[in-house]
């Protein structure tokens, strides 16, 4: 517990650093992705990774038709490749909650706001939802390990 006049106590640091380098984790992802600094971006996450994130809402017992891609040569190859790359995009992420499971594992939600402009498609994307992750730490970094996006609100019109 914090003590309001010496701070928090000496175990405490440690996990507050561990938790900032979660946030900052994750605020590389949103900036990387946007200014498409694709190796970069992959380079966030784990060899055996998992990107997925629903093309639609999926609250309410609707089915949020869930795309999924393994491994960051899948990853690179289907999602930078064949979705990301030709579009421009904007991610915001909000008060994470974040939670250190062990010392190289943890699990993160991050409600999030992205806007996602394909004008190859003449489509343009608005929606909300949260990003569930799970991380964990290779030779001292935390890495992405799992990330499943998910819709509350999904707006697609046309440009």
């Amino acid at each position: 517990m914090q003590d309001t006049v010496t701070g928090p106590a000496p175990g405490q640091f440690r996990e507050l650093a561990e938790l900032e380098a979660l946030r900052q984790l994750k605020a590389r992802y949103f900036y990387y992705i946007d200014t498409k600094q694709w190796d970069l971006w992959l380079g966030l996450f784990t060899v055996d990774a998992t990107l997925a994130w629903d093309s639609a809402v999926s609250t309410g017992g609707r089915d949020g038709d869930t795309r999924s891609f393994t491994g960051l040569d899948a990853i690179k190859e289907n999602v930078v490749r064949g979705i990301l790359n030709p579009t421009t995009s904007v991610h915001q992420g909000h008060t994470p909650v974040l939670e250190i499971i062990s010392d190289t594992e943890a699990r993160g939600i991050w409600p999030m706001e992205d806007i996602v402009v394909a004008t190859h498609l003449h489509r343009l994307i608005h929606g909300w939802g949260h990003y569930h992750e799970t991380y964990r730490k290779v030779d001292g970094a935390w890495k992405i390990a799992s990330s499943h996006l998910t819709r509350l609100l999904l707006q697609d019109t046309g440009l």
